[in-house]
C-alpha cells in the first residue's frame, strides 16, 4: 500500500514535466499564418525588467496597505471596524481580469469616474496594472498579517501601553521584529502572483512576460519568453518555500488575544483607516458590482443583442464541477503519501507546490505545444481520427491543466483532513476484520468529509474563474464565463461583460457564503 501511494504521488507530481516538455517541443514547431516578431534577447530583457518592476511595486504597495489595515483592525477600535475588515477581503472574489476590465472602462475619459476625475488618457498600461494588482493582492497580505498580529503576546503590548508607549513605538519595537518573517513571505507570495498574472495585464495591455507569451504563442521561439517567466518565478517560489516555515508564530509568546479592549482610533489615523477601507471596498467591490449591473441595465434599455449566455454558464458549471472533483482526487494521493509516510513528506510536498506554482499561461502554453507536437509527429488513429485531437476535443488536456494549476490548493485541504482522522478508529476497524475498502468507506470518508467539502467548494470557484488555462486549452466552439468576459471586453461589448461578470460573481459569492455558513454551523 505504501509503495502504491508513493507511485501515485510521484505520477501526479511528474505532471509538472509536461509543460516543460511542451516548451522544448515548441522550438521545433512550424510558425502559424501570422508570424510574430522574433523574440530576441534585446526584446526579452525589457520584458523581464518590466515584469520584475511590476512585481516589486505591487508587492511594496500591497505590503504597506495590507499591514496598515491589519494593524488598524487588530490593534485599535473604531466604528464599523469589524464589518469593514470583512468587506475589505471581498476583492479576493473578483478575478483580476474582471476588475481590470471594469476600471478600464469606468476610468476612461468618457467613463463615469473618468468624467468625474477629469482624466485625459485611457486607464491602461503599467501604472494601471500596478493599481489593479495592488487592489487584488492587498487582501492576501492583510489576512497573513492579521493572523500574525493576533498571535503576538498580549502582555507585552499592555505593558508598553501602560508605560505610555504610543502606537508607532509599540509597532516598531514589539510588532515589527516579529512580523518580518510574515512580511518576507507576503512579499514573495505577492511577487509570484504578479509575475504569474495574465488577466489584468492582458486587459490593460501591459507589456510584461505573460501577456507577451500569449501574443507570441504561435512563434517557434516563444519558449524564450517562457524561460524568462521561469527565471522570474523560480527564485520567488524557492523563497516562498524557504520562508513558509518561518512565517508561523512562536507558540510560546503568551496569550493569543488581548485581555483588555484595544484603544480607540482617533485623529488622522482614523481618517486614514476609513480612506483605506474606502479604497478597498469602494473601488475593489462596490464600483465593480455597480458597473456590471449598470452595463446590463443599459444593454436592456437600449435593446442590445446579448450574446447567448446559457451555454457559457452551463459549460462553466460543468467544468468547475468536474475539474474540482478531479483536482481533489489527484491531491489525495500526495496528501495520503505525505501524511502516512513522514520520511517522504518533504519531497512530496515540494513536488506538489512546484507543480502548481508554474504560471497558468506558461502551463497552458506548454501543454498546447505538447499537443500540437503529438498531433503532427506522433499521430495515433482512434475511431477514425487522431487520438490526440480526440482527447483535446474531449477536454482531457484542459482538465489536466486544471489538475496541475490547482493541485496545491487541493493538497493543502486534503492533508489536514487525512491527518485529523482518529487512527484508533482505523485500528479498531482493522481488528474487527474490515478490509481496506470498508475502512475507507466507514471510517476515512466520514471523518474527512467536512474538510473535503470545504476544499471542493473553494476549488469549484478557482476553476470557474481560471482564465489562461481555459483560454488556451478550451476545445473549439466552447466558451466559459471567464472566456466570455475576456472576449467581450476585447470587443467592447459591455452588456455581455456585465451579464457574464454578474453570473460569475454570483456563483463565487454564493459558494463563499454557503461555505462560511457551513463553517459556523460546524463549529
Amino acid at each position: 500500500m505504501r509503495r502504491l501511494l508513493l507511485i501515485g504521488a510521484g505520477v501526479v507530481i511528474c505532471l509538472v514535466l509536461l509543460p516543460v516538455l511542451g516548451m522544448v517541443m515548441s522550438a521545433g514547431q512550424p510558425t502559424g499564418l501570422v508570424t510574430p516578431p522574433p523574440v530576441s534577447f534585446s526584446r526579452l530583457l525589457p520584458l523581464i525588467g518590466r515584469t520584475l518592476a511590476l512585481a516589486l511595486l505591487v508587492s511594496g504597495l500591497s505590503l504597506a496597505l495590507g499591514t496598515w489595515l491589519a494593524w488598524a483592525t487588530v490593534k485599535s477600535r473604531y466604528l464599523g471596524s469589524r464589518l469593514l475588515a470583512q468587506l475589505g477581503i471581498l476583492p479576493l472574489v473578483i478575478p483580476s481580469y474582471l476588475l481590470a476590465a471594469i476600471l478600464r472602462e469606468e476610468l476612461a475619459p468618457r467613463g463615469v469616474l473618468g468624467e468625474l476625475l477629469g482624466t485625459q488618457s485611457a486607464f491602461m498600461g503599467f501604472s494601471a496594472s500596478v493599481f489593479v494588482l495592488t487592489l487584488c493582492c492587498t487582501p492576501y497580505v492583510q489576512l497573513l498579517v492579521v493572523a500574525s498580529l493576533r498571535s503576538l503576546p498580549a502582555s507585552e503590548d499592555e505593558a508598553a501601553r501602560s508605560l505610555g508607549a504610543g502606537p508607532w513605538r509599540r509597532f516598531t519595537r514589539l510588532a515589527a521584529p516579529r512580523l518580518r518573517p510574515t512580511w518576507a513571505f507576503s512579499l514573495a507570495l505577492v511577487a509570484l502572483y504578479v509575475v504569474s498574472d495574465f488577466g489584468a495585464v492582458a486587459v490593460l495591455d501591459c507589456e510584461v512576460l505573460t501577456w507577451e507569451l500569449y501574443k507570441a504563442r504561435g512563434a517557434s521561439d516563444a519558449y524564450r519568453i517562457g524561460l524568462g517567466i521561469l527565471v522570474c518565478a523560480l527564485p520567488l517560489l524557492a523563497l516562498i518555500r524557504l520562508l513558509q516555515g518561518q512565517a508561523h508564530p512562536d507558540r510560546h509568546q503568551g496569550a493569543a488575544r488581548a485581555a483588555s479592549p484595544a484603544p480607540l482610533l482617533r485623529g488622522w489615523p482614523l481618517l486614514l483607516a476609513y480612506l483605506s477601507h474606502l479604497l478597498m471596498i469602494g473601488i475593489g467591490v462596490a464600483i465593480p458590482v455597480a458597473s456590471l449591473m449598470g452595463w446590463v441595465l443599459d444593454g436592456i434599455e437600449h435593446q442590445a443583442n446579448f450574446a447567448a449566455i446559457g451555454a457559457p454558464l452551463l459549460t462553466t458549471l460543468a467544468y468547475a464541477t468536474l475539474g474540482a472533483a478531479l483536482v481533489l482526487l489527484a491531491a489525495l494521493l500526495p496528501a495520503a503519501a505525505s501524511s502516512r509516510l513522514p520520511k517522504h513528506s518533504a519531497w512530496v510536498e515540494h513536488g506538489v507546490f512546484a507543480t502548481s506554482s508554474v504560471p497558468g499561461i506558461l502551463l497552458a502554453f506548454g501543454i498546447l505545444h505538447l499537443v500540437l507536437y503529438l498531433e503532427r509527429n506522433l499521430p495515433i488513429a482512434a475511431a477514425g481520427q487522431n487520438l490526440w485531437s480526440w482527447l483535446e476535443g474531449g477536454s482531457v488536456f484542459l482538465l489536466l491543466g486544471y489538475i496541475m494549476r490547482f493541485l496545491s490548493q487541493g493538497y493543502a485541504a486534503a492533508k489536514p483532513a487525512i491527518v485529523q482522522v482518529d487512527t484508533r478508529l482505523v485500528d479498531a476497524a482493522r481488528s474487527l476484520g474490515a478490509d481496506t475498502l470498508r475502512r475507507i468507506r466507514t471510517v476515512w470518508l466520514p471523518s474527512m468529509a467536512p474538510g473535503m467539502l470545504a476544499a471542493y467548494m473553494l476549488l469549484f470557484i478557482a476553476v470557474a474563474k481560471e482564465l489562461p488555462v481555459t483560454l488556451m486549452l478550451l476545445p473549439a466552439g466552447k466558451q466559459t464565463l471567464a472566456y466570455r468576459i475576456f472576449d467581450g471586453q476585447s470587443e467592447a461589448s459591455l452588456p455581455d461583460v456585465g451579464l457574464a461578470g454578474l453570473l460569475l460573481l454570483a456563483a463565487a459569492l454564493g459558494v463563499q457564503a454557503a461555505l462560511s455558513r457551513w463553517r459556523r454551523y460546524a463549529h
